[in-house]
């Protein structure tokens, strides 16, 4: 204890960053998607997950992960529903920076898929791992 009160402005600072980290892992979940770092996403590729590449057409056309299908984002939850196999697995979403995923999460959650993630830093964090991309 008397660690904590010779140091609070350093208890303090480290209380605040505990809390802001809970608080986005928790904004996440009620969001109905996760954050994965490139080399989760592998794992999860690897093990059957569905890509989808939900930037414009000539992004995509740019570089893209191999196994990515290209849709707008008000097309994926439809294009979803009809895979039947790909319900059941998790879904990476590739996505711009700033896009918003909160209305897409909620239809690809009520359509059952329980697995939702993000690919953190998008196509450039996919780059910057040094992971391969399609043109």
């Amino acid at each position: 204890m008397a660690f904590i009160l010779a140091n609070i402005e350093l208890f303090a600072a480290f209380t605040c960053v505990a809390a802001l980290l809970w608080l986005t892992y928790q904004v996440e979940g009620l969001l109905g998607y996760r954050s994965v770092p490139p080399g989760d996403a592998v794992r999860l590729i690897n093990d059957g997950a569905t890509v989808l590449d939900l930037r414009p057409a000539e992004q995509f056309a740019a570089g893209h992960l191999a196994s990515a299908v290209n849709l707008a984002p008000d097309a994926a939850a439809g294009w979803l529903a009809k895979q039947r196999k790909a319900k059941q697995r998790p879904v990476v979403l590739v996505t711009s920076p700033r896009q918003s995923l909160f209305g897409l999460a909620r239809a690809l959650r009520g359509q059952g898929v329980e697995q939702v993630y993000v690919l953190k830093g998008g196509v450039g964090g996919w780059a910057q791992a040094q992971l391969p991309l399609v043109k």
